[in-house]
């Protein structure tokens, strides 16, 4: 009986492994925890063809699963559906078709939707959102009031796109009146390819949550190069917890940095801490000597960075911009030749991070200890 059962058996284990092997490898892409909360990395701007996409909902946590990502929302644009006389269900479908993959794969899957409206106020995501359709008004400020009923998060998209603001990036009344009503809580400082500086002053100034996403409509790999370090811009989610509730408290209390080409945008708050989980810094005795001092700088994100040293650095011979590469460990040596000074032990110098910035035209400073 036992033996007639080994070749089913078997035979069962070979099939599920094979559908498993289909969604791909997961990518070792690593932005650790800072001290207290989990670091996920998400994408809250995501289409499908039940809008404007060229993907089939389920496709969407796959790419996430094998980029590293943990949480995404596929936001599909209410009043844009241009395949709706092909692919036929309501606005709570994509988001239905997604989440059985999503829980497989284990990402966070986040219901939102894309309120799509000219400017002002332009488009915007609600995201935690129970059921969209009840957000399909004729109005928009009675689609904003319906997705605060329903306890969402509303973000501005792309302020900075071209199609809708031509000649500038500006801020409207009616921007000022989701403001003050709590029908506006985050914005978006990247999106798709696309930084907006402006956008990013504005995040700070108004106590707005910082995103970065990619508004992908093809899929992932058509848009970005993902073979090298490359990857689509994310939202770094600070949460106390992995969860849905975790993401929703975080974004809510401002917890995020954006990242975009390999540069870091954020709170100087979150930034420092940020760079600290990155960077490992430890004495080196073997290679110190009497009036210089080393220690080995480890990176253990998968982002380069990058070390401008200040005025009291260059005096103690650190005279070149440092890079310290994604998963890596250099050497710094202060005080050694050409220094104009004695380095003792414990003595800090400061530099700037140059691709981590604290606000539009403002690099994170840091010191290390020698």
């Amino acid at each position: 009986m036992i033996k007639n059962l080994v070749l089913p058996f078997l035979f069962f284990l070979f099939i599920n492994s094979f559908i498993s092997a289909q969604d791909g490898a997961r990518r070792h892409f690593n932005i650790p925890d800072i001290d207290g909360f989990h670091t996920l990395k998400a994408d809250l701007h995501i289409h499908t063809v039940f809008s404007d996409g060229l993907v089939w909902p389920t496709l969407r946590p796959v790419e996430a699963w094998a980029e590293g990502l943990d949480v995404i929302s596929i936001t599909d644009h209410i009043e844009y559906r241009p395949f709706s006389k092909d692919v036929v269900g309501d606005h709570n479908r994509s988001y239905e078709l997604a989440l059985p993959k999503a829980a497989e794969l284990g990402i966070i899957l986040i219901k939102g939707t894309e309120i799509t409206r000219k400017m002002p106020p332009g488009h915007s995501n609600a995201l935690f959102v129970k059921d969209i359709n009840q957000i399909d008004t004729p109005e928009w400020k009675d689609a904003f009031a319906e997705a605060g009923k329903q306890g969402a998060f509303i973000f501005w998209n792309h302020p900075g796109w071209k199609a809708q603001q031509r000649d500038t990036v500006k801020w409207f009344d009616e921007h000022t009146g989701l403001l003050a009503s709590k029908q506006m809580h985050g914005i978006e400082i990247v999106n798709y390819k696309e930084y907006y500086p402006e956008a990013f002053k504005w995040a700070l100034e108004k106590n707005l949550t910082i995103l970065a996403n990619s508004d992908i409509h093809g899929s992932v790999y058509q848009e970005y190069d993902l073979s090298g370090s490359g990857h689509r811009p994310m939202t770094l989610i600070f949460t106390r917890e992995r969860s849905e509730k975790g993401v929703k408290d975080a974004l809510f209390e401002r917890r995020t940095v954006a990242l975009f080409n390999g540069t870091y945008y954020g709170r100087e708050e979150w930034m420092s801490k940020l760079f600290k989980a990155c960077v490992g810094i430890n004495a080196d005795p073997l290679t110190s000597g009497e009036k210089s001092r080393s220690v080995e700088i480890t990176n253990y994100s998968s982002i380069d960075l990058f070390l401008v040293p200040g005025k009291e650095a260059e005096k103690a011979g650190m005279i070149y911009r440092i890079e310290l590469p994604a998963h890596s460990t250099i050497k710094l040596t202060a005080g050694g030749w050409g220094s104009e000074i004695a380095v003792k032990p414990g003595q800090q110098f400061g530099f700037m991070v140059e691709n981590m910035f604290v606000a539009p035209d403002q690099k994170l400073k840091v010191n290390i200890r020698f």
